[in-house]
C-alpha cells in the first residue's frame, strides 16, 4: 500500500513539473512577445464603424503571431496579440501597416451554413457564392479598398508612442 501511495505521489510531481516547464512560470509561450495597449477607433467621419476587422502587420517579421481584432459599437478596437495559442492585450512595440476590412451582409441573402451545404449539389453550391460575389461587388464599400492590403495600406503605427490611434475612413 505504501509503495503505491509513494509512486502515485512520484507520478504526480512529474507530471506537475512537466506542465510548470512546458506553459512556463507566467502561462505564456516561449517567444512571446512583449505587449504594450494599443486602441485603434475606426470612424467614418462622424460615427463610429462596427464589425471592422483591424490588423497590424509587423515591418519586421514576428513568424506566426496574429496582432488585431475588431471593432465594437463605438468603433474601438481593443488589440490583441496571439502567438502560439495564447492571447494577450496590446501589440507588441514596433513599427506596424495597419490594415482594415469589412465584410458587408448581403440583402435578401441567407448564410450558406454547413448543414444547408450537405443537402446541396456542387452546382448549387457555385452558384450561390456566384450570386453572393456579385452582390457584394455591387455594395458601396465601407472600408476603401486601399487599406485592405498591407500593401497599399497608407496608415502606420509605431507602437508604444501610436497606442491610440483614430482611422477616418471618410479621408481616403
Amino acid at each position: 500500500m505504501r509503495n503505491s501511495i509513494v509512486k502515485n505521489v512520484a507520478l504526480l510531481s512529474v507530471v506537475l513539473l512537466s506542465t510548470a516547464v512546458l506553459t512556463g512560470c507566467s502561462g505564456k509561450p516561449k517567444g512571446f512577445p512583449s505587449v504594450k495597449p494599443c486602441v485603434i477607433t475606426v470612424t467614418d467621419g462622424t460615427n463610429p464603424v462596427e464589425g471592422v476587422e483591424v490588423a497590424l502587420i509587423p515591418a519586421q517579421v514576428m513568424s506566426g503571431t496574429i496582432i488585431g481584432g475588431k471593432t465594437d459599437a463605438q468603433g474601438v478596437c481593443a488589440v490583441r496579440t496571439t502567438f502560439a495559442g495564447h492571447s494577450a492585450a496590446g501589440a507588441p512595440t514596433g513599427e506596424f501597416t495597419v490594415t482594415l476590412k469589412k465584410t458587408p451582409e448581403v440583402p435578401d441573402m441567407p448564410e450558406l451554413t454547413p448543414e444547408k451545404a450537405e443537402s446541396m449539389e456542387r452546382s448549387e453550391i457555385d452558384q450561390y457564392y456566384k450570386e453572393r460575389d456579385a452582390k457584394i461587388a455591387a455594395l458601396p464599400k465601407i472600408v476603401p479598398p486601399d487599406l485592405t492590403s498591407f500593401q497599399t495600406s497608407p496608415i502606420k503605427a509605431n507602437i508604444p508612442s501610436d497606442a491610440e490611434l483614430t482611422v477616418d475612413l471618410s479621408k481616403y
